[in-house]
């Protein structure tokens, strides 16, 4: 017995067990790739051996506990990090078995205290006299697994029943095959209701229900639409009024009275008050099938059952799936009758929430959704409490251990769909987890006597003896100018006429005031991710002369390529190659928006279910749309409403902008002399006398509208002068974007300094030199990265860390400020801080480029989701930083001798450790990286774990890493060739996360995989084979070297 729980206690086993976790979960996610999710539930996420490896990690970390002696202050952290992962373990199990989650559907002014659960049950039940059989099991089903069971009943009037398993078909359709022997007479229909439209076949003698809605073939019934075979065509008779409506003029033409019967034919739509129902045809003889369609057709999967009944067999069909209420079926075979039914139970709540209002916005003048909220009350008559709520992205309602998020929406917009989630324990169990993994993080770098401080000890005495180098790669940036043809005469405006004009204030959507070069440097950012406009002829145009010249000339800019498109999937909707389309690219020549249906499709899913390919769309026709919104002047709120007690502000297009002005105001007009003296006008005439190149009129137009918007009874709220020239200064200076490219740049050459340095073993004046220019070019930039986050303190009025852009830059001036203080000890250090600055600016960059100009609220604008991927992309810089330092020790064990090898060994020794305390940094990061995208995904829409392809990867990393780490608990992995290996095949895990997930693997939420794979490139293929090479070369070297230094 001692001898088992040694072995299982110890560092080996550990190792083991991560590995075969971090093998099963990879080869996981392959297999949703080749099949579905539910196979890869099956064979791996929801298999027992899965959770028996949970189980014998959390034995082998309570052994680790006591076999290293981790109660003591020196091993604290170690301690904090197996407690914590144990929590996690634990709080994943509770998740698992206690917790449960699904949909609650609620139409607008009713109320609903139930919700369909996720998990898919089989269901059947029968009643035989005084005997009740009841039968419920989760079940899910796999095209490569063994589905089949059977399930025996036994009555005592019918004798043995069985229900066996026959087949599975996902995504199931009907499909009619007519002129059948046996066949029966089928109308096949188009239903439309809130859910949408809808194919209906009804067999003769049957009853089909339809989201609350049922209709009858040949089988009457008093609570049906009720359509039956007459003289050879076919009546329509209904419980209610139905109201016949021209299929060509679409106009009510008449109205069958209730229990009424009237002709049904396919030139009519009858209407009720809540569905539509079109005859399409009906078939003779005919028979359904059900067959396996696309995904968009059809999200209803079909099980075929086998059921036996004294001999009688008669198959089945039932359909449901996940998210799907058990629609259960009553069946008659050979007399015995049963209800089944396939899908998820309903649970009731102890409260119910009524929705009073189904909110959906839509971006002025056109038609696609921009944000949508659900105004619901909670209602418990247990508390008598009564309260008014609104639930939208990234805002829940949280009541009695259950949380409500803004899911999705019926096709007609009167109702609501909302994500439930009952799982209070298991989520702070993982909580608690997290935090106290952080807090063993914190330790780890500050704990004097832990494996990281060690590190840095060794590292200064290995100095001493022989001084060792670094290096890293260089990030090449691109130029933020792009260019298009100019078919147009206009001769663009002057920049001191624009600059002028960026001087006006505009209220922008969340209510705040300022000068008009911010909005027009946000604007240029979402559309293009560009500053500047190269126009052929015209030459080059900053963002504000751009927007004037949108202003005065929209039709010669809908024919530029302007608007960004990142995504080949996407650009292969709108029918282009490149990254840029113009506005044009996304109408037909019916003029019909070529994103439109794409568009409804990903808004209308639940966010857990949007894939990059709907989010990009999303993102694309958020473009569009603003795009379309400069050009008509309706995002430009420039204009005050006179008397207006809200102290609303205008834009171009509305209806307020028209109306005459009057009071004081009327008295610009004596000297304008505008025959229409308006809002609308003024700037009409501001445009055209720019156009016309006028100065002189265009600045006193100018002034009158500055004077205007001065004008308002909020004056004193509004900007100063002062603070609006502070404000262009900071758009145009691009403050954070020039260091972003000042740390790239300086990161390489400190890094590279550093390096030669540590080779010298004397000191040279001009590396000496050389390095203290650049790091007062560095403290330069430190100074003018201080300055940046005091005007942003000074133009914001709060402290410049208050969301997550500017805690990204926080973050970049503490490393350096880390840098400055230890770069006594380690000019390696300072470099590799500086480097650290650099990614960090790079992820907030990415943020700045896509600014959220609209009141869309979607949940990749989430605070908890910008830390998670600023975390995870700079763990990538220092995994990143450990693969190259292995590149280049297997390189210096290759020219090792028997001349060189004792200073190349302290080299290949120092490079190691600094490796080492890369990788601790790097999974450091990407732990807290991983577990804070389960805080954004909980937060989001209530699950903060869904084993999705990206998630999953991003757990092996940490996994891999971990293992990389412990290599040197095992007496025979504990040197440095076993340690850089092992950290250059670990950066395998980063690339598959970063670039396989998003490009070769097609399903899941972040891949980018829509269509065929992209093939693997050669020279990948090449540098692959390379590195193999140098590591076998490297550890033959080694062997050759170990011989002789055993000799001697």
């Amino acid at each position: 017995m001692k001898s088992i729980l040694s072995t299982l206690f110890s560092s080996k086993s550990t190792i083991i067990l991560l590995f075969l976790l971090a093998i099963s979960l990879a080869t996981a996610t392959f297999i949703e790739d080749k099949f579905d999710t539910n196979t890869a539930k099956i064979l791996v996420y929801n298999a027992k051996w899965f959770e028996f490896i949970f189980l014998l990690l959390i034995i082998n970390f309570i052994g680790h506990i006591g076999t290293h002696k981790m109660l003591n202050k020196e091993k604290l952290a170690g301690f904090i990090f197996h407690i914590a992962f144990i929590l996690m373990i634990l709080g994943a199990g509770v998740t698992r078995y206690f917790s449960f989650e699904g949909n609650m559907h609620i139409r607008q002014g009713e109320s609903s205290n139930v919700m369909v659960g996720s998990t898919p049950n089989l269901i059947i039940s029968m009643t035989d006299g005084n005997e009740e059989f009841n039968y419920e099991k989760p079940l899910l089903f796999s095209p490569v697994t063994n589905n089949s069971f059977d399930i025996t009943i036994q009555s005592k009037s019918k004798g043995e029943i069985t229900v066996e398993y026959n087949n599975y078909i996902k995504n199931a359709v009907e499909k009619v095959q007519t002129n059948v022997d046996g066949g029966v007479n089928i109308i096949e229909l188009i239903v439309f209701t809130h859910t949408g439209r809808n194919k209906v076949y009804v067999k003769s003698g049957e009853i089909k229900e339809l989201n609350g809605l049922n209709i009858s073939y040949n089988s009457k019934n008093n609570n049906s639409i009720n359509i039956i075979d007459s003289n050879g065509g076919l009546k329509i008779s209904a419980p209610f009024d139905l109201f016949l409506a021209d299929m060509q003029e679409e106009q009510i033409q008449d109205t069958i009275k209730k229990d009424s019967i009237a002709d049904f034919n396919q030139s009519y739509a009858y209407n009720s008050a809540n569905a539509a129902i079109v005859l399409t045809t009906k078939h003779k003889n005919a028979k359904v099938e059900m067959v396996s369609g696309e995904p968009e057709e059809s999200k209803v999967d079909a099980l075929l059952l086998d059921v036996t009944v004294n001999g009688k067999k008669e198959t089945v069909s039932v359909l449901g799936g996940s998210y799907y209420e058990a629609n259960m079926q009553a069946i008659s075979v050979n007399g015995a009758k049963l209800n089944i039914g396939y899908g998820c139970k309903v649970i009731q709540l102890p409260f119910s929430l009524k929705l009073n209002d189904f909110i959906l916005e839509r971006y002025p003048g056109s038609m696609s959704p921009s944000s949508y909220a659900s105004e619901v009350t909670l209602i418990d008559t247990r508390n008598n409490l009564n309260e008014n709520h609104r639930i939208f992205m990234n805002n829940v309602l949280d009541y009695a251990q259950y949380r409500f998020f803004q899911s999705s929406y019926d096709q007609d917009e009167k109702g609501t769909i909302l994500s439930v989630n009952h799982d209070f324990y298991g989520t702070w169990f993982s909580y608690f987890g997290y935090t106290l993994l952080t807090l063993g993080f914190i330790l780890t770098l500050i704990n004097k006597k832990s494996r990281f401080i060690t590190l840095s000890k060794n590292i200064g005495e290995l100095s001493k003896k022989r001084k060792a180098g670094i290096l890293t790669i260089a990030f090449v940036l691109t130029i933020s100018t792009f260019g298009f043809s100019q078919n147009s005469s206009t001769n663009s405006v002057s920049e001191e006429q624009a600059e002028k004009f960026g001087h006006l204030l505009v209220q922008t959507y969340d209510g705040r005031f300022e000068p008009l070069n911010s909005l027009t440097y946000d604007i240029m950012h979402k559309i293009s991710r560009k500053n500047k406009f190269e126009v052929i002829g015209n030459g080059t145009m900053n963002a504000m002369q751009a927007l004037i010249d949108m202003l005065i000339e929209p039709e010669f800019w809908k024919e530029q390529k302007i608007i960004y498109v990142r995504e080949q999937s996407v650009r292969d909707a709108i029918g282009i190659n490149e990254k840029y389309a113009s506005f044009k690219d996304f109408f037909d020549n019916d003029q019909k928006y070529k994103l439109e249906i794409f568009a409804n499709k990903a808004f209308q899913k639940k966010q857990s279910e949007q894939n990059t390919f709907d989010k990009e769309i999303i993102k694309v026709d958020e473009r569009v749309n603003i795009f379309m919104m400069v050009l008509r002047g309706s995002i430009l709120k420039i204009f005050p409403v006179q008397n207006s007690p809200e102290n609303k502000w205008i834009s171009l297009d509305d209806k307020l902008a028209i109306t005459p002005l009057t009071g004081s105001l009327k008295i610009i007009n004596d000297d304008l002399q505008l025959a229409n003296f308006n809002y609308s006008g003024i700037f009409a005439a501001y445009l055209m006398e720019l156009k016309s190149g006028n100065v002189e009129q265009s600045d006193k137009i100018l002034k009158y509208i500055s004077g205007i918007q001065r004008s308002t009874s909020i004056v004193d709220t509004l900007p100063s002068e002062s603070k609006i020239n502070v404000e262009i200064f900071y758009n145009n200076a691009q403050i954070f974007i020039f260091l972003k490219n000042l740390y790239a740049g300086l990161s390489v050459l400190l890094l590279f300094l550093a390096f030669i340095d540590t080779l010298k073993s004397k000191k040279n004046k001009i590396l000496s030199y050389s390095f203290n220019f650049l790091m007062a070019l560095l403290v330069l930039g430190f100074a003018y990265h201080t300055l940046g986050m005091i005007l942003r303190w000074y133009l914001t009025g709060h402290a410049p860390w208050s969301n997550g852009y500017e805690a990204l830059i926080l973050i970049s001036w503490g490393s350096l400020l880390a840098g400055f203080i230890f770069v006594k000890y380690s000019k390696i250090t300072l470099a590799t801080t500086v480097l650290l600055a650099f990614f960090t600016l790079m992820t907030a960059s990415h943020s700045s480029y896509d600014p959220q100009l609209t009141n869309l609220q979607p949940v990749l604008k989430s605070y908890w989701l910008i830390i998670h991927v600023a975390t995870l992309t700079i763990s990538y810089g220092f995994l990143g930083l450990a693969f190259f330092l292995g590149i280049i020790n297997m390189c210096i064990m290759i020219f090792k001798n028997n001349k060189n090898h004792f200073k190349l060994n302290l080299i290949v020794k120092e490079l190691t450790y600094i490796s080492e305390m890369n990788i601790i940094i790097g999974l450091v990061l990407a732990t807290v990286g991983t577990f804070l995208g389960g805080v954004w995904a909980n937060e989001s829409w209530g699950r903060y774990w869904g084993w999705d392809a990206k998630e999953t990867w991003a757990l092996i990393i940490v996994i891999t890493y971990t293992i990389v780490l412990h290599f040197r608990f095992i007496p025979k992995f504990n040197n440095s060739y076993v340690f850089n290996v092992s950290s250059i095949i670990g950066f395998s895990s980063v690339l598959m996360t970063f670039i396989g997930v998003n490009y070769y693997l097609s399903k899941g939420m972040h891949s980018y995989g829509a269509g065929e794979t992209p093939l693997f490139p050669i020279w990948a293929w090449v540098v692959i084979l390379s590195v193999i090479a140098l590591i076998v070369i490297a550890g033959i070297k080694e062997k050759i070297n170990s011989k002789y230094l055993d000799k001697n």
